[in-house]
């Protein structure tokens, strides 16, 4: 790790370098008119209309600012030009540009809020049909001034945006969270330091690892010349809030928030500028215990959950020649979480109290070495440390379906030291915008400490099983549960955006990927297509399909187990059907069993899918566009689990290695199948509406529900083919402001989905393989429906503007939110044992309706 800390600064100081040689490229015979369009506060202003004009006044070309707030017109001839910026919740902005014999200067141009029309716009910039490959109108995007007026539950942007992702897309290890371009933990600012978030922007873009819809990417903000901030309290009450439908009274609950950012110059350098951002919230919250520990005895209970949380970052950025510019930051993180994992079945003594501490120092630098080359290098380092204690020291009971007793058995600790980072050049010229680079998604050396199931866990079938002592299995683990390794991901990608003519765009790339500890195939390489085409001369309608192959990645998890499970470090010992004395406190029966252990099938590789769309899009308004956009997934060489050394069928008495438990073999063996209709409308069409709406009809269908999942036969592992456990028929959001009157401006946010599919269980293991997922005989995977839910959130605010002038207005926002505002009941957790008291019915809901109070000021 040092050594590469060291190859990286001398890298960067090389590039700093170059800025005074960058000065004497030629760029005889090249003109370019470019720049960046910032915000007051120095943010980029991504998605903003950009018109070039000529000296007579007619359209001469017209373009869309990028993530970075850049803009670029190539091969522009001599003259005089205007360069018109339109962006919504800004003022219109003019600027001149000449065009001679010698390259002109980059633009800089700060657009101005428009104080006088609180007219937000959710979603960057303003949507326009364009043929442009990556500016496809079914993303989802929200812009700093939007995140301002829709209801966002405890200033928790990732989970508000985070319901436009596609579960069905995302990989082994989860979503990818992408921040300001590569891959992360966490947004590494707080939320008033964020300016962009967004999803499924170029879903076909071989810079990340992943489709669109399985990555969020957030923009954060940067420094500027004069001082800007934000600060934020909120606060609720339960005293304000419904009651939980699983709760017998209404028990205290209360959370306060207090956030903000601020930037500006540093010294009296006109170059030099910072940032910082801190939050500290605490949250006393209720959990709330269904469970049935005797039969028709019922247990219902609230048990205290509170959070505490802080989180700090600074950052120092320092504007270069040539528009260069080079930031370096630190951000320091801390939660602790008491009774964790309590709630529905599972009993207070069950618990867990968990902490997470992370520091991180984040690099980046922008360097022109001509109009036509730009390179971008940012990388980070980080080491975070979060230890896992159980409440109780105690054997866990576990009864299918009914409760969870004991101790919660979960004692573990994960530290880690990682660092992730991408280098990647650009150069345009003529129709071609060419892209290439190396991509470090995790270069990590990670520890875990396993120290689960020391005293044992007990599982029964049923409470009539549990009363007379006869488990199902028995399972405890001694020995060494402390690993180290080095884990690897390495990518790499080349990417061109040809524009073949006016009304016709092509996009072609290619990304190369490496994982260690796995048989990683040397000829990963994931092609990658897209293309955007208007059939008609006024371009108000396009034409987008592509496709591409995106590789899996397995996380830490899997290869700690393999460490871990070898038969020598950690032993574990599954023992079926045990006699137990005394169930309530019971007496460890002989360990006559030898050990189980985890090993990787020869042929196993790196799964992989293949995604393919195609859609159309139409400008309804000026501001406004809706698409259609049929999506389809091949899910191929699919993680799964199987026991290799399972009793074999019709008898299933004893293993075919009687030397061995369970022999947990890692495969890529399943598949999975999905399509999607997605319809989507963004935009601001008229005064009273602002934002997007997305309803996606679609099916999901494998036999694997991922690396840690065990078929229900290990012998038939195709017979699990039904509904992925995501399977939503239909989904449909709405994320939107608006300002009905001057006195103040609304948001809303609505989900409204159907459920997702429920898998029936004996809760015995009839087969004797140590795993309890047996389903009953004819009953196929995930054969029972779940519910649906139904959840609107409101935002009323009002703005107080305490300066009158237009370039460094002061406004003080009061905000009230109301989130489940119809207070409708959302089950969740259903029981699919068919021996639960209660199966086919839920434990636990979503949270009733809440209330939100939110001061904020920026100025």
């Amino acid at each position: 790790m040092k050594l590469i800390f060291i190859l990286l600064v001398l890298v960067s100081a090389a590039i700093l370098q170059t800025s005074s040689f960058s000065a004497q490229v030629s760029t005889s015979g090249v003109r370019v008119i470019g720049g960046a369009v910032l915000d007051p506060s120095g943010a980029a202003i991504s998605g903003a209309k950009i018109s070039l004009i000529g000296a007579d006044g007619t359209l001469v070309d017209q373009s869309l600012t990028d993530n970075a707030g850049v803009f670029r017109f190539n091969h522009v001839a001599v003259g005089k030009y205007t360069v018109d910026i339109q962006a919504a919740g800004f003022r219109e902005t003019r600027t001149n540009a000449v065009v001679g014999d010698k390259q002109p200067p980059s633009l800089r141009v700060v657009m101005t809020i428009a104080v006088e029309s609180q007219t937000v716009n959710v979603g960057a910039g303003v949507p326009l049909v364009s043929t442009e490959v990556g500016e496809n109108q079914n993303a989802n995007t929200i812009d700093r001034s939007a995140l301002d007026r829709v209801p966002v539950f405890d200033q928790d942007y990732i989970t508000t945006m985070s319901r436009f992702l596609d579960d069905s897309a995302t990989g082994t290890n989860g979503v990818t969270l992408v921040v300001n371009g590569i891959e992360a933990n966490g947004p590494g600012v707080t939320a008033s330091a964020v300016q962009e978030v967004k999803i499924n922007q170029n879903p076909y873009s071989a810079r990340f690892a992943r489709p669109g819809r399985a990555r969020l990417e957030i923009i954060t903000k940067s420094g500027t010349p004069s001082f800007h901030g934000s600060l934020n309290f909120m606060f609720r009450d339960s005293v304000f809030d419904a009651s939980n439908a699983f709760a017998t009274s209404k028990p205290p609950e209360q959370r306060r928030y207090f956030e903000g950012s601020l930037t500006g110059p540093l010294g009296h350098s006109k170059h030099t500028s910072f940032l910082v951002s801190l939050d500290e919230d605490e949250q006393d919250q209720q959990a709330f215990v269904v469970a049935e520990v005797q039969p028709n005895v019922r247990l219902d209970e609230t048990v205290a959950n509170p959070t505490r949380h802080f989180f700090g970052s600074g950052r120092v950025f320092h504007d270069l020649v040539n528009g260069d510019q080079f930031w370096m930051g630190y951000s320091y993180e801390r939660r602790t979480v008491e009774n964790q994992g309590v709630g529905g079945t599972i009993l207070p003594s069950a618990a867990t109290d968990t902490q997470f501490q992370e520091h991180e120092v984040n690099v980046s630098l922008r360097h022109s070495f001509s109009p036509r080359w730009v390179n971008q290098l940012r990388f980070l380092l980080g080491h975070y440390d979060s230890p896992v204690s159980s409440v109780t020291q105690a054997p866990q009971i576990v009864v299918s379906g009914a409760f969870t007793a004991g101790g919660a058995q979960a004692d573990s600790r994960r530290t880690e030291y990682h660092f992730d980072g991408t280098d990647f050049t650009t150069y345009v010229s003529g129709k071609h915008e060419l892209s290439f680079g190396v991509d470090i998604p995790d270069i990590s050396r990670r520890g875990l400490d396993d120290f689960t199931n020391r005293l044992g866990t007990y599982t029964y079938p049923s409470l009539d099983a549990y009363a007379a002592g006869h488990a199902t299995t028995y399972l405890v683990q001694q020995g060494n549960g402390h690993t180290v390794f080095l884990e690897r991901v390495l990518g790499a990608f080349v990417e061109d955006n040809i524009r073949l003519k006016p009304n016709f765009s092509v996009y072609l790339g290619l990304r190369y990927y490496f994982q260690n500890y796995f048989h990683d195939d040397p000829n990963n390489f994931a092609p990658r297509f897209g293309f955007a085409y208007a059939p008609t001369n006024q371009g108000r309608i396009v034409i987008r399909g592509g496709a591409g192959v995106f590789y899996d990645r397995t996380g830490p998890s899997p290869i700690g187990d393999l460490l871990h499970f070898n038969g020598v470090n950690l032993l574990r010992f599954i023992v079926n059907n045990p006699m137990i004395q005394n169930p309530g406190n019971p007496t460890p029966p002989p360990i006559n069993v030898p050990t189980s252990v985890v090993i990787l099938d020869p042929g196993a590789g790196i799964p992989y899918s293949v995604q393919y769309s195609v859609g159309i899009e139409r400008q309804v308004t000026e501001k406004s566009t809706v698409s259609a956009t049929f999506v389809g997934s091949r899910g191929i060489d699919a993680f799964r689990s199987i026991d290799a050394n399972a009793p074999p069928p019709p008898n299933y008495l004893s293993p075919p290695n009687p030397n061995l438990g369970q022999v947990r073999e890692i495969q890529s063996e399943g598949y999975q199948k999905s399509a999607a209709l997605e319809l989507t409308f963004r935009g601001t069409p008229n005064k009273w509406f602002s934002g997007q709406v997305q309803y996606t009809f679609g099916k999901t269908y494998n036999d694997t529900s991922g690396i840690t999942y065990f078929p229900g036969n290990s012998y038939d592992p195709a017979g699990d083919w039904a509904r992925s456990d995501n399977d939503r028929r239909h989904k449909f959001d709405l994320l939107a402001s608006s300002q009905p009157t001057r006195y103040f401006t609304a948001g809303a946010a609505l989900s409204v989905y159907s459920g997702k599919p429920v898998n029936i269980t004996t809760g015995a293991d009839n087969n004797h393989d140590g795993i309890v997922n047996d389903r009953p005989g004819g009953v196929p995977r995930n054969a029972m429906l779940g519910p649906g839910m139904i959840e609107l959130d409101i935002n009323l605010a009002h703005d107080f503007v305490l300066s009158k002038s237009r370039k460094e207005a002061r406004t003080l926002t009061v905000a009230l939110n109301s989130f489940n505002v119809l207070n409708h009941v959302n089950d969740m957790t259903y029981i699919g044992t068919i021996t639960s008291p209660f199966f086919g019915h839920a434990v636990a809901a979503l949270p009733p309706r809440r209330m939100q109070l939110g001061v904020q000021f920026k100025f």
